[in-house]
C-alpha cells in the first residue's frame, strides 16, 4: 500500500513546518491546470491565485476527501501563509543549493523504495509532478536557509538560560487541588470555584492548613487522599503540560494562584526540583526549531497585516 506523502517527506525540516505537504499546490503551473471548475479563483494573496486545483491538492496531500467549512478555511489559510512566505523569501534572496535539493529529493525517492514501492507511480498517484516535487521540498529548505541566519548562536544560549529547567531534564515534584467543572460553565462559575481555591490557598500559606490536608478536604481529583500528589514529570513528561507549565514557574514551597485547565480550576504547590543533566549541545536543535516555529509566526503576522488578501464570494472567510 502507497505510503502517504506526509510520511514519504518525513525529512526533519520538511517534516518540521508541515505535517502535510499542502504547500505543493501552490505552486503548480497554471497552465496545466485544467478547466472543469479547477481554475476557479477561492483567494488572491497580492495578485497570485489560489484556485479550487490548489485545495483539492492540498486535500490530496492530506490524504482527505473533503472537509467542513471550518476545515476548508483552514487549510486555504495555511495555502495563503505559504504563498506569503514564498514571496518573502524571494524577495530576501533565499534559494536551495541546487545539489541540496537534488540531495533532498533522492532522500524522498530513497524512502518509498524503502517501502517496497516505485516512486514514480506513487508520486504520479499523489498528483506530484517532479517539478511540484521539488518546489515543495524547497520551501522549507529555503525557510531554513533564513531561520539559521537570523537565529544566531547568542539568541540559541539565551533561551536557553531562561528556559533551563524546561530543556535539560528537571523534573519536578508537585501536588494539586482540582474543583471540576460542569461542561460550558458559566464565567460566574469559573469565578466561584477560583475564589473558593483563593480562600484555600490563603489558608495554606497563613499555615492554617497543610497542602495534603487542603486536598483532602476540597479536591475533586483521584489524588485527594494522597496529598493531591501528581506524577513526577520532566516539563514534557507524563504531567499535562497546563499543569507543568504552573508548576515549573514555582519555587520549592510556593502555592499557585488558581488557574483554569482542561480538567477544571486548580492550584499547585511545587514539593520538589530534580536538576536535570542536558547541556546546551544536547538540545540545541530542538531550541532552533522552537524559535523557528516563532520566528515563522512573527513573520505570518508581519507578512499579512500589509498583505492584500481577496476571499472569493463563496470561499469560507
Amino acid at each position: 500500500m502507497p505510503i502517504r506523502l506526509r510520511i514519504i517527506l518525513n525529512i526533519s525540516i520538511i517534516a518540521m513546518w508541515f505535517t502535510s505537504l499542502t504547500s505543493i499546490s501552490l505552486f503548480a503551473d497554471e497552465k496545466k491546470k485544467q478547466t472543469n471548475g479547477s481554475q476557479k479563483v477561492l483567494v488572491t494573496v497580492n495578485g497570485h491565485a489560489i484556485t479550487q486545483a490548489d485545495l483539492d491538492f492540498a486535500y490530496l496531500s492530506r490524504g482527505i476527501s473533503g472537509g467542513t467549512r471550518s476545515a476548508k478555511k483552514q487549510v486555504l489559510e495555511s495555502l495563503v501563509d505559504q504563498r506569503l512566505i514564498q514571496d518573502f523569501l524571494a524577495q530576501q534572496k533565499i534559494t536551495v543549493p541546487p545539489k541540496q535539493l537534488d540531495e533532498s529529493v533522492l532522500k524522498v525517492q530513497k524512502l518509498i523504495r524503502k517501502k517496497g514501492d516505485n516512486p514514480e507511480q506513487v508520486l504520479t498517484k499523489m498528483g506530484f509532478t517532479p517539478e511540484k516535487l521539488r518546489t515543495a521540498i524547497a520551501l522549507p529548505l529555503s525557510w531554513n536557509i533564513y531561520a539559521k541566519r537570523e537565529i544566531t548562536p547568542a539568541k540559541i544560549q539565551e533561551y536557553f538560560d531562561q528556559h533551563r529547567a524546561e530543556l535539560d531534564g528537571t523534573r519536578v515534584e508537585a501536588s494539586h487541588i482540582l474543583l471540576k467543572l460542569p461542561p460550558n460553565a458559566k464565567p460566574e462559575t469559573i469565578q466561584q470555584a477560583k475564589q473558593k481555591l483563593s480562600d484555600v490557598r490563603e489558608q495554606i500559606l497563613a499555615e492554617k492548613i497543610t497542602f495534603a490536608e487542603a486536598a483532602a478536604q476540597h479536591s475533586e481529583a483521584p489524588s485527594k487522599n494522597d496529598g493531591g500528589k501528581l506524577v513526577t514529570s520532566a516539563y514534557r513528561g507524563k504531567m499535562p503540560l497546563a499543569l507543568t507549565q504552573q508548576v515549573f514557574a514555582l519555587k520549592e514551597g510556593d502555592v499557585s494562584v488558581p488557574f483554569q485547565s482542561p480538567f477544571g480550576v486548580h492550584i499547585v504547590t511545587l514539593n520538589k526540583k530534580h536538576p536535570g543533566q542536558f547541556s546546551l549541545e544536547d538540545v540545541r536543535g530542538e531550541i532552533f526549531q522552537l524559535l523557528s516555529r516563532a520566528l515563522w509566526n512573527k513573520t505570518i503576522q508581519k507578512l499579512r497585516s500589509s498583505a492584500k488578501i481577496e476571499w472569493n464570494a463563496n470561499s469560507p472567510e
